[in-house]
């Protein structure tokens, strides 16, 4: 609740409005428009840093080189689709019911 109320500035009648699933979104919401400004504060601090320094350096400064930051060569993840036979794959329906079976 304190995160509702004290972080992302919810009314505590809005929160207590909210399901979880609700609630989840609004907090997915928040923490990726956080990152993006964190994000856009450090692309602003390099490239005024490369603009400085280049007058001062023989070679030309790109700001990813002067200041690499972790985000820099991320690239999404593509999922591997996985290739079973037919046989592995009856083992594996084999062993989800079996699974269920013992749940329930």
């Amino acid at each position: 609740m304190g995160f509702a109320l004290g972080c992302i500035r919810l009314s505590y009648d809005d929160f207590c409005r909210l399901t979880p699933d609700e609630f989840n979104s609004v907090c997915k919401v928040y923490l990726d428009q956080e990152q993006s400004q964190y994000k856009d504060s450090w692309e602003r601090m390099r490239m005024l840093a490369c603009i400085t320094i280049q007058p001062h350096v023989k070679n030309k400064l790109t700001p990813q080189k002067l200041l690499p930051l972790s985000w820099d060569n991320k690239k999404p993840r593509k999922a591997k689709a996985e290739h079973i036979t037919a046989k592995e794959a009856e083992e594996k329906r084999k062993q989800i019911i079996a699974l269920l079976g013992e749940k329930y």
